[in-house]
């Protein structure tokens, strides 16, 4: 991409703000050095990544990078007599346990984020790695005392030889005598041996070895004789324990260099998750959206806010500035490349033009660096080949360029470059030399990129760079509001309207006086004018139909985020319904004695039986038989208050339901009664643009039709600015309204017929779904009590003693019965740990052949 452009949009401060979302140093680095792609296949696959990444955050958490770090350069001191120490080991086996977690979270991710699942395969497993170092190496970075027998026993032999030295040198220091000697009673190491400190004048006095003296020279350092032979020893300790480090690090370094490369290739997987989860979080923080890439679609952003101003915005919320004091962040609607490929914008000074481009160049180079932006959902664009981008002066003391040579170079540069697949973004067009002049270059630069056929957005203060957007296709107007009431911006986009610079008002309200404003607007030239009055004669037009295109998309949105809802509730119904049914296949399972815990009691127990037919069940805690409800033994599923979400699950979820579809064909009525409006608004803005191109070809002597008796007549005369016309007809002239003139083909025509299509008022038909499930089977009918076959079967039951086996008919399996409730017809038998409640008339004894 253009450096200039990434330079002046400030993306480098986009890569601050994404690296500091990122866990480990791998990341930061990755995230400021991130560039957008060309290739719209790579996009798209960052995109999908960076969302599966949002989704994984929100719904499992953020991954586990504890203990992950650089360890290139130590992975280089690892390699055999390179010299790596025990803190080395110790950073590259916490990294590669970062690893396994990294791996295992991405495993375990579900089948739907399958995007990330994949990353898991670029990460290795070196399990046997970590176990070796970890059996060498403790966390601190130091040999572990049992990484060997034999380091184990030299450093159990130091400990007692310098035990036995230290009782030696506190002997020392307890003689009254002796310490006489000493500059101060202290032991001190040189060197690996205990040395005392003696006053210069007393020494002699102390027999031992003297190693050196103080820095003052008023102090030597004595070995006492007593010591020398046990230091001696205690060094050899020392130096056999060195060289065992040594070798258990080499052995290491040998096992760790057999996989750098895997190691290194690991790394760099690792580094790629560190930055996709910065995008992920820097996109959730922020509430970002996904844009659709493609590689010939046109680009639409709805609610688009510059990034850096949210940024802003934020860092004042933190500072706890009060709303108030905030700058706030307007959002604007842009689209490029559907019914326009460039868009002039015209305005005041300070009234976020240059701001407008900014935030486009800004969110197609984040979407095309697999990031999400600050827009509303449905955001599109083209995979760009490039962005280019003229804002500033950019003048040069060296070069001695002005102004306006310095945007002539600039622009010079970017038409050079450009082609149909990029974006060209020019801030002031035509400024910084003769308005005359530099409107008919701007003209020029704009023929030179629609001939590139590029999309692109130049802002101006040129009326002639406005009226090109009115002579040429697929080049429109756009303009940022400004209040004249309080002499401030509102930095909302209009397309469809060109601005105005307001300088003359705007002087005005600052106290200029009248007679000299009255005199500025006389020397407005009447071309001037008449453009003016031209302008205003279509902006209501046009605005009705930027506000239906508006109200629109709003109203598409709207139903897509009802209709994402609608899913997702649909989606935690049925995870609720499988974690039931696991349940319930669980109760099924379960016998008499089974160990079970009972939530409302606090406390284990035994069951003893369920009773399916009141919902109970009976446990044993402490010798005591209690009934408990079956939901009480539904065991923790991993979901909070997941027994309260079961209980209220029939009737929540059918109400979330209702109210979910009711708003989403609410939302979709919305959306199809604004789509006929903007149709038919969009059709009377062509037929107002025809009458409109009628009117400005008109010349003296022309025979036009007419709105008066005659229906046509010869134009003799025009005034514009007064927006009349005489014409003559028969021998009579006659003074019309300009809105008389072509009303068969004008806004102001009698529309005796819809042009749109005819839509059915009634109840609209709805195919049935491919994917609706068929209706559930019809429960089994109860077997007729009143035959006298089931007569004889009720006498034959009475009979029979609880406790004894009965045949369940519905459920062709032999059950022990309880007892018989003659009067209800009942009985309650028992199947395993289940007692059930079954009308007589589904029971038989059981037979011999049964």
């Amino acid at each position: 991409m253009d450096s200039f452009t990434l330079r002046k949009v400030e993306f480098d401060i986009v890569r601050r703000i994404l690296a500091r979302y990122a866990s480990c140093s791998l990341g930061k680095s990755m995230a400021l050095r991130i560039a957008p792609s060309r290739n719209p296949s790579v996009i798209v696959r960052w995109l999908e990544q960076t969302s599966q990444m949002v989704a994984a955050i929100r719904d499992v958490g953020l991954l586990p990078f504890g203990g992950v770090t650089d360890i290139t350069d130590a992975l280089v001191r690892a390699k055999p007599g390179g010299g790596a120490g025990g803190e080395d080991f110790s950073a590259i086996g916490s990294t590669l346990k970062g690893f396994a977690n990294v791996r295992a979270y991405l495993h375990a991710l579900p089948e739907n984020l399958s995007a990330l699942r994949e990353l898991a395969d670029g990460i290795g497993n070196f399990e046997g790695e970590i176990r070796a170092i970890e059996s060498v190496i403790d966390p601190d970075g130091r040999v572990r005392d049992d990484a060997s027998d034999r380091i184990g026993r030299i450093r159990r032999e130091i400990e007692q030889l310098a035990q036995r030295i230290r009782d030696v040198i506190y002997g020392y220091l307890h003689n009254a005598e002796v310490a006489k000697l000493l500059t101060n009673v202290a032991v001190t190491v040189h060197g690996d041996r205990y040395v005392l400190p003696v006053r210069v004048d007393n020494r002699g006095r102390l027999p031992g070895v003297v190693h050196r003296a103080s820095n003052t020279g008023a102090t030597v350092f004595v070995e006492p004789n007593e010591c020398v032979e046990l230091n001696n020893r205690l060094a050899d300790l020392r130096q056999d324990e060195r060289d065992e480090e040594r070798r258990l690090l080499g052995e290491l370094s040998v096992r760790v260099s057999q996989r750098t490369d895997e190691i290194t290739s690991s790394l760099h997987a690792m580094a790629q998750v560190d930055l996709l989860s910065a995008k992920a979080q820097y996109a959730y923080h922020f509430d970002m959206t996904c844009p659709a890439v493609s590689e010939h679609g046109p680009l639409q952003f709805h609610q688009a806010r510059h990034p850096l101003l949210v940024e802003q915005a934020h860092q004042q919320e933190q500072a706890g500035l009060p709303p108030e004091k905030r700058h706030a962040v307007v959002p604007i609607d842009v689209r490029l490349g559907s019914d326009f490929d460039l868009l002039v914008i015209t305005g005041s000074n300070t009234g976020g033009k240059t701001v407008a481009l900014k935030t486009v160049a800004l969110l197609a180079l984040m979407a095309q660096s697999g990031m999400h932006i600050p827009a509303q959902r449905g955001a599109t664009l083209p995979a760009y080949r490039d962005v280019f981008i003229d804002v500033g002066d950019e003048q040069s003391l060296e070069q001695s360029l002005s102004t306006f040579g310095a945007h002539v170079k600039r622009v010079r540069h970017i038409l050079a470059k450009a082609d149909r697949q990029s974006l060209v973004l020019l801030d002031e067009l035509g400024s910084g030399t003769d308005p005359e002049e530099g409107g008919a270059i701007g003209q020029a630069i704009l023929d030179e990129l629609r001939r590139i056929g590029c999309t692109g957005m130049v802002t101006t203060h040129l009326s002639v760079l406005k009226a090109y957007a009115y002579t040429h296709e697929r080049v429109d107007n756009a303009s940022v509001e400004f209040d004249t009431r309080t002499l401030s911006p509102t930095y909302q986009l209009r397309i469809g309207t060109p601005g105005e610079s307001h300088a003359i008002t705007v002087a005005q309200k600052l106290g200029m006086p009248k007679r000299i404003t009255a005199v500025a607007r006389q020397y407005q030239t009447d071309q001037g004018k008449q453009f003016r009055r031209a302008v205003q004669a279509t902006t209501l037009a046009r605005q009705s139909a930027e506000q239906a295109r508006s109200d629109a998309t709003a109203a598409q949105l709207a139903a897509e985020t009802q209709q994402e809802m609608y899913e997702s509730r649909l989606a935690d119904l049925h995870r609720l319904k499988e974690e039931f049914e696991l349940w319930l296949a669980r109760l099924g399972e379960m016998k008499p004695g089974e160990p079970v815990f009972v939530p409302s009691l606090g406390k284990p127990g035994k069951l003893v039986r369920m009773e399916l037919h009141r919902q109970r069940a009976v446990v044993d805690c402490d010798n005591v038989q209690v009934e408990v409800p079956l939901r009480e033994m539904m065991p923790d599923l991993g979901q909070p208050r997941v027994r309260e979400e079961i209980a209220s699950l029939r009737g929540e979820i059918l109400r979330q339901v209702a109210e979910t579809q009711q708003a989403k064909e609410e939302a979709q009525r919305i959306h199809d009664e604004y789509h006929r409006s903007l149709e038919m608004q969009k059709q009377r803005a062509r037929q107002f643009d025809t009458w409109l191109g009628a009117i400005a070809r008109l010349k003296i002597g022309d025979e036009v039709p007419i709105a008066h008796k005659g229906g046509v007549g010869v134009v003799t005369k025009v005034n514009l600015p007064a927006l009349r016309a005489t014409v003559k007809v028969g021998q009579e002239e006659v003074d019309l309204s300009i809105q008389d003139l072509f009303p068969q083909t004008g806004p102001f025509a009698r529309h005796t017929h819809e042009t749109g299509p005819r839509h059915h008022r009634g109840r609209r038909h709805e195919r049935p779904r491919h994917d609706e499930k068929p209706p559930p089977p019809k429960p089994l009918e109860r077997r007729s009590a009143d035959t006298a076959v089931a007569r004889g079967n009720r006498e034959k039951l009475l009979a029979v003693q609880p406790g004894q086996q009965v045949y369940v008919v519905p459920f062709h399996k032999r059950a022990t019965l309880i007892r018989i409730n003659a009067e209800k017809d009942q009985a309650i038998v028992q199947s395993g740990v289940f007692e059930v409640e079954i009308p007589l008339a589904d029971l038989e004894p059981v037979h011999s052949n049964r």
